[in-house]
């Protein structure tokens, strides 16, 4: 995540890291995805079982044989990715230390079609780091105040936080 400092001096986050979506929670990526990485194999196979006329035939082996290689590098690091992703939201599970940010500006703003959420600022104050601010997208029909204090999940020593989902059950957003 990339910090700048603002003209008061206190570093900006630029946008919000929080845990990324699931695996179901996008299934149109998700199938696009799988759909592009089954592309050269299903070339390959094509080609050389003869579903396709003998004149095209070198061609399409030609293809699938160099699809093949850029699909399962895709899929390599698609998986190395999501195990990275992973171990550094376990690590904001583990070693996070939960700080109130306070809401320096909020303004509703449409998040879809037919959905409103809030645009919040915060100045987020960590012990031992200086402190940053941060925007986030709020979703639902919420108030937020300025001056409300939220509270944040903020890895000590890395540029990684997220907000908490509900504070009353100390979940994190995910």
């Amino acid at each position: 995540m990339a910090i700048s400092f603002t003209s008061g001096g206190v570093p900006e986050a630029e946008g919000p890291v929080n845990r990324p979506p699931g695996f179901f929670e996008q299934p149109i990526w998700t199938g696009l995805g799988l759909l592009v990485v089954c592309a050269g194999p299903l070339i390959l196979l094509a080609g050389i079982s003869g579903y396709v006329p003998d004149d095209d035939r070198l061609g399409v082996v030609v293809t699938g044989l160099v699809w093949t290689p850029l699909t399962v590098v895709v899929l390599v690091l698609a998986i190395v990715g999501t195990v990275r992703d992973q171990r550094v939201w376990r690590d904001l599970d583990t070693a996070g230390v939960r700080v109130m940010g306070k809401v320096t500006s909020a303004q509703r703003v449409w998040c879809g079609e037919d959905d409103r959420c809030t645009r919040v600022r915060m100045l987020v104050t960590v012990p031992g780091r200086p402190p940053f601010t941060t925007s986030h997208l709020v979703s639902g029909e919420e108030i937020i105040e300025v001056g409300t204090s939220i509270p944040v999940d903020v890895h000590p020593m890395r540029d990684l936080f997220r907000l908490v989902a509900d504070p009353s059950t100390g979940g994190a957003s995910r």
